[in-house]
């Protein structure tokens, strides 16, 4: 075995600290030399995967090198690893124009599998247009040599001459060992916005700022898998003087820390899928001025809180806050949701797969959400309108309303005193009840099953034919507005669909809430008696 072998394609050598590809895993090569008895240059490797290895860098009782984990390392002949190739080699096999009909697509690997599981092919349309229009390589912006097993930039300066307007770079799953690698090419595109280098090793600089020249216009940044700790991804992101938007998926984060100073610009943070359980992490990003989107789902919470403040004051966590995603956790209890109410401008919510969606039905557990946070605007991609606001916050009343009086409460302000249990778990209600009035005994009272006992005494007004008058109906509160439109087809005699529309008796000029729904309910709307059905047509 000769040095010959450790030359890779483009005639660079490999070297201590290099990465390498074997037989489809990657790995870190930590030794170079011969293993005594046997002949021959080796390959002591640590893999990116400790179960793929058999040792920890000793043979025979000799300690020829050290890895992280006991079985993560392995010796192998420079034959067997694949060294990787430069990013202006990969570029041009990717993105080069090809010369053959289907524009270097495989036509075999086009194929739909129907139920029974029978191939179909697929035609490839346009393929040579789009290799074309790719092959201009002074025009590509967006880029990806995803998995292409790129280890460096080249011979300096080729990358930023063959395609010198990339904004949006991929490295995803290469063997670029590191960040000064990952600089050598970043250098070279000075419009560059959005890097990725997720799934990769990368060796982090001794003095990380050194190297923000080469990321000076970078916004982006995604450094998902890359098996970083928070305290090593803050020194990554000490080179982006600009950085906004940051992933750090799949990194097995558990402690996090105040990162004001360095992530000052950040508006964007995705979290998702690691092992955060304590809330008392989360609140270490509490002070991070721009931010505005925090993603935490798949991680371990099962508690919000926010403890500078008392049930019905703002925090000031997150005080630029709008969008919290927080899916696939373990929130169980409703005072949870309470403390999200303390944030200032959270406007949309995503809980979708914790527990505490499992306590009532999945309406009312909207409901109740929509009720508990007044700046809510979404709630899992779906809009809250003002019908559904309203819907929701009068129900609200009535549900705990029995609870407010036991408490204290009393619709006379002079005599309202609810006690701090109440006023804990309910920090909104006071200011619910000021907004639509505080719930009558009557309203209070269990509600008969009968059909009889549910009916609502209604107006029903047309502009369009005041010979009419007003009309008054009893409608049972479970009538969809599909059913209502049909009964007043019939009672103006018309074939076309009317509009419908309602405003409340208790406030005068008040809005008129539309009916937009169909298939919802009369009692979805908080219709109640004395209040107007506007018919249009």
């Amino acid at each position: 075995m000769e040095d010959s072998d450790l030359h890779r394609s483009d005639g660079s050598i490999l070297q201590l600290g290099d990465r390498v590809e074997c037989d489809s895993h990657r790995a870190c090569i930590r030794f170079i030399g011969e293993v005594p008895p046997t002949k021959g240059l080796w390959l002591g490797v640590e893999w990116d995967d400790p179960t793929r290895g058999k040792h920890n860098g000793s043979h025979e009782g000799v300690v020829y090198f050290h890895t992280s984990h006991p079985t993560s390392g392995s010796f192998v002949r420079p034959k067997k690893v694949k060294g990787g190739v430069t990013i202006v080699h990969a570029l041009q096999e990717r993105y080069g124009l090809k010369k053959d009909e289907y524009a270097g697509i495989q036509k075999e690997e086009l194929f739909v599998l129907d139920q029974n599981f029978k191939k179909t092919n697929v035609e490839m349309v346009g393929a040579k247009k789009v290799n074309l229009q790719q092959s201009q390589f002074n025009k590509l912006k967006k880029v990806s040599v995803y998995d292409m097993k790129v280890y460096a930039g080249g011979p300096e300066g080729e990358l930023g001459h063959l395609c010198p307007s990339i904004t949006d770079l991929d490295l995803t799953a290469n063997l670029i060992s590191s960040w000064e690698r990952v600089a050598e090419m970043t250098k070279q595109l000075p419009y560059l916005r959005d890097l990725t280098v997720s799934e990769n090793r990368l060796v982090l600089p001794n003095e990380p700022t050194a190297l923000c020249t080469s990321f000076s216009k970078l916004k982006n940044a995604t450094m998902n898998q890359m098996n970083l700790s928070w305290k090593e991804i803050l020194r990554c992101c000490s080179m982006f003087v600009l950085l906004e938007e940051l992933h750090v998926s799949y990194n097995n984060l558990v402690q996090l820390s105040d990162s004001t100073h360095i992530l000052k610009h950040l508006k964007n943070l995705d979290l998702m899928t690691n092992k955060i359980a304590d809330w008392e992490e989360v609140l270490k990003l509490g002070n991070l001025p721009m931010l505005e989107t925090l993603v935490i789902s798949e991680n371990q919470i099962r508690s919000i809180h926010f403890p500078d403040c008392s049930p019905t004051e703002k925090t000031s966590y997150f005080k630029k806050l709008k969008i919290l995603i927080i899916k696939s956790n373990f929130i169980t209890e409703w005072s949870s949701i309470n403390e999200l109410n303390k944030l200032l401008h959270l406007e949309e919510l995503e809980v979708a797969d914790n527990p505490i969606l499992r306590t009532f039905t999945y309406d009312t557990v909207r409901q109740l959400f929509v009720a508990k946070i007044g700046s809510l605007k979404l709630i899992s991609r779906t809009p809250i309108s003002f019908e559904e606001r309203k819907g929701a916050e009068i129900d609200y009343l009535k549900r705990f309303g029995t609870e407010w009086k036991l408490a204290g409460g009393n619709s006379d302000k002079l005599k309202n005193n609810p006690n701090n249990e109440f006023i804990t778990n309910h920090p909104r209600y006071q200011i619910i009840a000021d907004k639509w009035g505080a719930p009558e005994d009557s309203e209070l009272n269990e509600k008969s099953s009968a059909l009889k006992d549910n009916l609502l005494n209604v107006k029903i007004f047309s502009p369009k034919h005041p010979d009419k008058g007003t009309l008054d109906k009893k409608l049972p509160a479970t009538m969809s507005i599909q059913k209502l439109k049909t009964l007043i087809q019939r009672l103006y005699k018309m074939n076309t669909e009317p509009r419908l529309s309602y405003s409340s008796h208790k406030k005068i000029n008040g809005p008129e809430i539309e009916l937009d729904n169909e298939m919802r309910q009369l009692g979805f709307y908080s219709i109640e008696p004395g209040d107007t059905i506007l018919v249009a047509w």
